[in-house]
């Protein structure tokens, strides 16, 4: 067991707080009303990915996900499987753009968290036989699915975009912080 001094402590707890303080965010606010297809869960990837160590980087987005299907109920495990897979993936995708925080690099992974998720998310209904397996199929499934896409962006950069405003004016995690998490 490797001995961890004051200053590890302190960051593996509040890395913790963090990760609780996400999930708990995404839970609740699906608690409130809010359009179709506006989540805050590639938002909490997006933060997640920028802000904590790898090892908990998927943990408030696989738990966002998970208690609110407690909430809301389960439905089919195939579609499930894409939806939570779409999601983990989206977060995984934007870390390496959110190495340094600012404006572009916030709206590049809002746009690219959607993009993933939408891209795989939408095999759930070629998967589940909604659509034909044809190339008119494919095509069919994906533009059905561009209101979502859309939808998605908005809600990374609206929920993503306060969210990273507000730790920044907060200075709750500075350069040294994330450059730490980076290397876990």
């Amino acid at each position: 067991m490797a001995a961890y001094g004051v200053g590890d402590m302190d960051r593996h707890l509040k890395d913790g707080l963090l990760a609780v303080s996400l999930a708990l965010a995404g839970v609740l606010s699906h608690a409130l009303p809010h359009p179709m297809g506006v989540s805050t869960v590639g938002a909490i990837g997006m933060v997640a990915a920028a802000y904590l160590p790898r090892r908990l980087m998927l943990v408030p987005v696989l738990a966002t996900v998970l208690l609110i299907d407690a909430v809301n109920g389960y439905y089919s495990a195939l579609a499930m499987s894409f939806v939570y897979a779409g999601h983990l993936l989206a977060a995984v995708a934007v870390r390496p753009v959110l190495g340094k925080i600012g404006i572009r690099p916030v709206a590049f992974a809002a746009i690219a968290s959607a993009v993933v998720f939408y891209h795989i998310s939408n095999l759930t209904p070629m998967a589940m036989g909604f659509y034909p397996n044809t190339v008119e199929g494919w095509i069919a499934c994906y533009i059905a699915g561009l209101p979502f896409l859309l939808k998605g962006i908005l809600a990374n950069a609206l929920y993503g975009g306060a969210a990273f405003v507000i730790i920044a004016l907060t200075g709750a995690f500075d350069a040294d912080r994330f450059a730490a998490a980076k290397r876990h």
